[in-house]
């Protein structure tokens, strides 16, 4: 099948799941996306929009990550995909610092999380010129600069 057709075929999928997000029908928006990749392994925002659902609404923070960095991998200029990722390990480090609700395990901890948001969050404001998405970037910045005490602007 021609790469067009399975990407067009995978993104109806991607919106379905979207639309059951919307409707806060996680479990089903996750088994649609799932449908999407098994379509087009090779779709980035599909495993970003998994990694992402996964650790913000299911909490299971290591498959979620994992399928963010495998994003990151398909894709790895996409400012929005490496601005997402960091954003959810800024989202894991938090949580791990401040344990409120049960939540799957990672293999790091809350400083590691935040080295590599930084990290991602670097990357991404090379990669973009979208003013919104830099201010985004730039306020997740700081919100990492404060939980570590070391600021991302050079002096």
């Amino acid at each position: 099948m021609d790469k067009t057709v399975i990407r067009n075929c995978a993104q109806k999928y991607l919106k379905l799941a979207m639309q059951y997000h919307a409707k806060s029908s996680i479990e089903s928006a996750v088994a649609m996306v799932h449908k999407a990749i098994a379509i087009d392994p090779d779709f980035a925002e599909a495993y970003a929009y998994l990694g992402n659902t996964l650790v913000t609404r299911t909490r299971q923070f290591d498959e979620g990550l994992q399928a963010l960095r495998h994003a990151i991998k398909l894709a790895p200029k996409d400012s929005t995909i490496l601005y997402t990722t960091g954003w959810c390990e800024e989202y894991v480090a938090n949580a791990l610092e401040k344990p409120r609700r049960k939540h799957q395990a990672v293999p790091e901890n809350a400083e590691e999380l935040y080295a590599i948001a930084k990290l991602h969050f670097l990357k991404a404001l090379k990669f973009t010129s979208d003013p919104q998405l830099i201010g985004d970037i730039e306020d997740m910045l700081d919100v990492v600069a404060a939980a570590t005490g070391q600021p991302w602007q050079e002096e």
